[in-house]
């Protein structure tokens, strides 16, 4: 694994967990998809970040402790993950130095205050941990504390010609589970490296452990990819589709065609 790849934490909460073949698009070649969120978010969390900054972080909701934020819109890059050929570059919301001397890393939503969608953004904050503690230059800081504050509006009114809404933040804490974000990155890594396996002649027991994790990791189905032609070069099916067995597999042909009748 020699080559490096820089994985965005932003794309985790989307990219990866709704299309992973987008995803390894995008890391691997660039090819960019548009994004799940209207550019008028981005604008709408700027303009809150900037009215934020220098306040302290009890101000903005009761539960959360005491620190003054000191940092919005920073810039990060960490070294590479362990085991991984993977490193984290992005920005995250804000950073807020705690009275203990320990930093609080908090994202910004705007977005349904429900565990199901905070949940999406835990892999995303455990990325900036990791980056901001593991930086590929200068000092390392610690991060205590992590969460979510999730922006609903409450209520719209047009006053003197303006449009004006009110919305009350709610605070999500992010418990720490480092060997989770482990784990996901572990797993990006392996789609990005390559085929599985890599060499039908002489496939490891690696491989073959790791296609069998796949498959026991299954709920109900098992979504297998193969392609015969990607970014221009010719790629054979995988070896461990043919050990399936044609009994066991549900064969869908992606093509114009496939495309055609899902808009139809």
């Amino acid at each position: 694994m020699d080559k490096l790849y820089k994985l965005s934490p932003s794309d985790f909460a989307y990219l990866w967990n709704d299309c992973k073949h987008c995803y390894y698009q995008k890391v691997k070649f660039g090819i960019s998809h548009s994004g799940v969120f209207p550019s008028m978010f981005t604008r709408i969390n700027t303009l809150l970040q900037n009215s934020i900054m220098g306040m302290n972080l009890s101000d903005i909701h009761p539960d959360l402790p005491n620190g003054i934020i000191e940092i919005q819109e920073g810039y990060m890059k960490s070294k590479p993950v362990t085991d991984t050929n993977c490193f984290l570059s992005g920005r995250f919301d804000i950073l807020t130095k705690l009275d203990d001397g320990t930093y609080a890393i908090i994202d910004f939503k705007i977005t349904t205050p429900n565990e199901e969608k905070i949940s999406k953004y835990v892999s995303q904050l455990h990325a900036y941990k990791f980056a901001l503690e593991n930086p590929s230059e200068g000092e390392p800081i610690k991060i205590s504390k992590m969460g979510v504050v999730s922006i609903n509006p409450d209520e719209m009114k047009l006053v003197d010609g303006k449009v004006i809404f009110t919305t009350t933040p709610k605070w999500h804490p992010v418990k720490e589970d480092m060997n989770g974000f482990y784990e996901l990155i572990k797993e990006i890594s392996t789609v990005l490296n390559g085929n599985l396996p890599r060499n039908p002649s002489a496939i490891t027991d690696i491989e073959i452990c790791k296609f069998l994790v796949a498959l026991t990791r299954t709920r109900k189905q098992c979504h297998v990819l193969c392609t015969t032609n990607f970014a221009g070069k010719r790629v054979n099916p995988s070896e461990f589709i043919r050990w399936m067995g044609d009994e066991n597999l549900d064969i869908i042909k992606i093509d114009k065609s496939y495309w055609r009748n899902i808009q139809a």
